[in-house]
This record gives C-alpha cells, structure tokens and sequence, in this order.
C-alpha cells in the first residue's frame, strides 16, 4: 500500500525518495537535468556541450546563426571560400567581398546528397523535390505546363529474372487496412514449403513465414547455387535495357497511332529501388500525350479514340519484345549473358482510373519516397570500393559479399570496367531517376525558384535576372562539416524550431480554411 502526504495548502512537504519540496502537489517534484556517471548531459558529449555554450556567448552569434541559416539542417555542409564580386551594368566592378569578413571565414551551404543514411534533411529537401517535378506532371496546371486531366498514364513496375532461389515474403491475402508493403503486417505465406537438397548438399526449402524486416528476406537458399555473375552484368545493362525498352514503347505506340489515324507522344518519369537480393527494379510513369502539327513541342492530350486499355497493351507489348544478349566475357565461356525483363510479368497500373486504386497523390507519393534510398535494403550501404577496403566488404560468406566480389572479378574485362566503378551498388551505374523532357520541370528549375525565394526572403516579385547577373561568386571549395560538434548541434536545434514553426503556421492556416474563415494579415506599417 503506498502512503501519501496530507494535501495542505501553503504547507511545505517533503516528496519521498527526493528531498524536494512541494508547496501543494506532493507528487510534483522538480525537474532536474538528467547526468551519468561519465559526465555526458542529456546525452551530448561534454565537449560538445561545451563548444556550443562557447559559440552562444560569442558576442557575434545571432549573425553566426543567420550566416549558417541556407545550411542549419545539414549534416555535412560544404564550406566554400574567395570572393563575391559586384559590377554595374557597364561591367565595372562596383563592389567586393571577402568571406574572411563572414562569420568562420567561409560560406555554409547544404550538401545536397539524396540519401537518407548521409544526410537526412538534404535526403528530405531531394524528395521534395521529386514529389512536385512528378506531380507537376501528373496533374500539370503550374510552372507553365497546361492542365493533365485529359491525359491518360498507367504506373509500371518492372523487375528482373530469377537467378536463384532467395528467402522471400508472400503475402496472398492482404486485409482492407493494409498498407500493402511498408507496413504489412498480414500473415505471409510459407517462404519454400517444397524443394530438394542441391549439389551442395544444402536443402532448398524453407517453412518459415518471414515477418517484415527479417534479415533472411532477400538471401539465397544456397549462396553456392545462386548467380551472383549474371545479376550484376544484368544491373550493369539495366539502363541499356530501359532504353532499348522505351524505343520499343515508340514503336508500339506508332503502330497504335497508323491504325486510328493519328499521332501519339509518351513521356515518362522512372526511379529504381534496390530489392533485398541486391537487384534494381524500375517504377515509371507513362504519360500519354497527343501531337498538335501547328506547335510539337506543345503538351496537348491524346485523341478520344485513344483508351487506357489501349496504351496498357502497348507498354506490356514493348517489354514483353525487348530482349538481348550482353558483350561476350570470358568467364561465361566467352559467350554474353541473357538481358530481359522477369518472367512474373509486368505489373502495370492505370492512373486516376474510374474505380482504380492509384490515384495522383498515392502514387506521387510512393515514388518519390524511393529517391533516398538506396542499397541499404540489402544490409549493407557503402560509399565506393577499392582495392584497399574491397576484402572488408567481399565477403564470400555474405550475399552482398559476393556481388561485390563478382563485380570486381567481372570488371578485370575492358568492356566490363564499370564493374568496379558500381560495385558499392552492386553493378548499377544509372542515375536514381531520369525522364523525358517534356514530362515535366527540371531538378535545376525547381533549385533555382527555391534561390530565389531564400535571396529575396519571401518575396520572389522582387527578382530581377539582370541585377542577378550582375553578382559573381568566385568560391571554392574550403572545407566540409561544422567546425565543431557544438556548433552543429546549435545550428540543428535552431532548423528543429524552424521546422516547427513552420507546421504549426500550415496547421493554424489549415483550420482556418477548414472553418471557412477569411485569413487577415496585418498591413506592413
């Protein structure tokens, strides 16, 4: 039976087990700054603690944290030094200013890489990115591009062949809720119930019904049986297999045009995710546009006798034909290796279909997540490999181990070297997402908005190309990474308070759209 203090109002009391006092709650005991025995506060190093209390009482701070601001989320910025010119419009230099001047002698920006695993906020800021180029051309209406609704576009996901048997999660009946693959907690089938020992002496069943997540997911049955030569050489001539493929759709798409009399278009966007077994797969959006013979590099929709089921065969048709053989190696008995598609065929879903399940922002969505990730669905996530850390990472024992190995061994080849160049990504040299040209905006044109919004503080009206032009930056490269683990630290929590900020504001303006209010700004005095 616990026992409490009488609840006397003004009385002082002594909280059990603290030696504090309470003045009416006796339960209410102060909150006291958590330390270990080691000396780290609430977790941070004491140096770290320390540099950041020595850079807040620095007289110059507020302008340190303004001077960092493009750069407060990062975790690697790049640090840039030299000079910025300005000239008039007479190409007279008018001004000058050295970043020795600038806080730290340099200027912070973001290091702009895509991963997740690197940099989590400049990850964030790329699928941004990505989300508005592919709703942009989805739903178009902004940037210059005319209103999409018209325009018809199925979602493909293409996936490679078997090279063998590998641990895998099936789920054949999914429940109403379920979120079909991040989050799918439905009960999987058995993984192999059936199978016969190898030559290796290794049975190739399994009766396990793997959860999401299990480190076994995506490893071979028998790393001895499994192909680790041929999946990497199919990584390597996967982009030449898109691109032989999307000629293909051109063709297909000709032939459909012949027969109604009429002239097609096809703009795409595609990103590639890495499976389990070390394997790239492509989602593309395929976007089909008509022809306007007065203007062809206009964006008009496809004729009405054009349907969905229409373009659907089309695509299926161009990935079904497409198929050939990869340059000759020694290690195949000099002989290629066989490029085609998997044999589960092509999973090809329509886009705002009537009664469908992909519609525009589940499908913007679930695409431009896949931009930040990269090989660590495998287990293992590297940056390049060499001669002097490839024996920490080819391990034959490991499957990933072996792709590494196999693209080393395979690069020996002239017309193979790539290999090695790819062999932190097992292979695959393209690009995480690629597209058309009239599929939507550029990466460059969104960054490019974005500099202007931060240059004029909210106020992009006041852009002016000229004056902009008039500004020379002669930077280079310095340093990377905050000069001390304080100063990230400060420069974080201050991004952490912005981003706060920032969604409670979109949340009081969501309520205020919802409630129908009218929004009042105060006037500027």
């Amino acid at each position: 039976m616990t026992s409490t203090l009488p609840l006397v109002p003004g009385t002082p009391n002594k909280v059990p087990g603290t030696g504090a006092s309470a003045e009416y709650w006796p339960w209410a005991a102060p909150t006291r700054t958590t330390s270990n025995r080691d000396g780290y506060v609430r977790g941070h190093d004491p140096r770290t603690v320390a540099s950041g209390r020595a850079r807040a009482q620095q007289p110059d701070y507020p302008e340190w944290l303004h001077h960092v601001r493009g750069a407060w989320a990062c975790k690697h910025p790049i640090r840039l030094a030299g000079q910025i010119h300005v000239n008039n419009p007479d190409g007279e230099r008018v001004a000058t200013v050295d970043t020795d001047t600038m806080p730290d002698g340099a200027i912070y920006t973001p290091c702009g890489n895509r991963r997740t695993t690197v940099c989590p906020a400049c990850a964030e800021v790329y699928r941004r990115d990505t989300y508005h180029l592919i709703k942009a051309g989805l739903q178009g209406d902004r940037w210059g591009l005319p209103p999409l609704d018209e325009h018809i576009a199925v979602f493909v996901t293409a996936t490679a062949p078997s090279f063998g048997p590998v641990h895998h999660r099936v789920v054949q009946v999914h429940a109403a809720d379920c979120r079909r693959k991040d989050g799918c907690t439905c009960r999987p089938a058995v993984c192999h119930p059936f199978g016969r020992t190898c030559p290796h002496g290794i049975p190739i069943r399994c009766g396990d019904r793997h959860k999401l997540g299990d480190s076994h997911l995506g490893q071979p049955l028998c790393l001895d049986c499994y192909d680790h030569a041929a999946q990497v050489v199919w990584n390597h001539e996967a982009p030449e297999l898109w691109r032989r493929t999307i000629q293909q759709v051109d063709r297909e798409l000709r032939r459909l045009g012949k027969r109604h009399g009429v002239d097609l278009r096809r703009r795409y966007i595609k990103v590639y995710e890495f499976q389990a077994r070390g394997v790239v797969h492509y989602h593309a959006l395929i976007r089909l546009d008509g022809y306007h013979p007065d203007c062809p590099t206009t964006v008009t929709p496809p004729p009405a006798a054009i349907t969905r089921p229409m373009l659907a065969e089309a695509v299926e048709t161009a990935f079904r034909k497409t198929a050939y053989t990869s340059t000759p190696h020694p290690a195949n008995g000099g002989q290629g290796w066989p490029i085609r598609w998997g044999d589960k065929g092509l999973d090809l879903k329509h886009v705002n279909a009537p009664g469908g399940e992909v519609n525009l922002a589940r499908i913007t969505g679930y695409i431009a997540k896949y931009v930040t990730k990269s090989t660590e669905a495998t287990g293992l996530d590297l940056r390049r490999v060499d001669g002097s850390n490839l024996d920490a990472y080819a391990d034959l024992n490991s499957h990933p181990g072996r792709l590494i190995r196999a693209c080393w061994d395979l690069g020996e080849h002239p017309d193979y070297q790539r290999l090695r160049r790819w062999a932190h990504q097992y292979g695959y040299g393209g690009h995480i997402t690629t597209k058309s040209r009239a599929f939507s905006v550029t990466y460059g044109f969104i960054r490019h908005q974005r500099t202007i919004w931060r240059r004029t503080e909210g106020h992009p009206h006041t852009w002016d190309d000229q004056e902009a032009e008039l500004v020379i930056y002669q930077l280079g490269y310095h340093a990377t990474g905050w000069i001390t683990t304080g100063d990230a630290l400060l420069a974080n929590t201050a991004a952490a308070q912005a981003r706060a900020r920032q969604q409670a504001a979109r949340d009081a303006l969501d309520d205020e759209r919802a409630a129908g209010q009218t929004i009042v700004r105060p006037m500027a005095a």
